[in-house]
């Protein structure tokens, strides 16, 4: 169980799910997300790349570049996932995007079970 700050302060419960990404492969080399689409075929242009980070120092096999991006008025980390290729199980690199998302149970919301009464038993 992961949880992240968000920008008002609050602590959410949050899970990593892995999304379909639209990219621009600039002459140059660059990369950008164009597009976002979710598991349920939901698609979300990206209005702006606000911030890149790139490729960090590989660990566990993995190396993760992150881009802050903004749809609309909301605005959120979409990550880069390399994974390395381990030539030992013939698995060659993959490249992976996914986002954060908050997880619909609130804390305190699970079901309150019943209490069972001698006529219920």
């Amino acid at each position: 169980m992961e949880y992240r700050t968000l920008t008002d302060g609050t602590r959410v419960r949050v899970h990593r799910v892995d999304v379909d990404v639209v990219a621009h492969f600039g002459r140059d080399g660059t990369l950008l997300p164009v597009c976002v689409q979710w598991i349920d075929g939901r698609s979300f242009t990206i209005d702006e790349v606000l911030d890149t980070m790139p490729f960090g120092t590989p660990l566990r096999g993995r190396e993760t570049a992150r881009y802050r991006v903004r749809f609309g008025r909301h605005e959120t980390d979409l990550y880069l996932e390399r994974r390395l290729p381990r030539p030992e199980v013939a698995e060659p690199e993959r490249l992976i995007w996914w986002v954060y998302a908050t997880d619909v149970t609130k804390q305190g919301s699970a079901p309150k079970r019943r209490a069972q009464t001698a006529a219920g038993a």
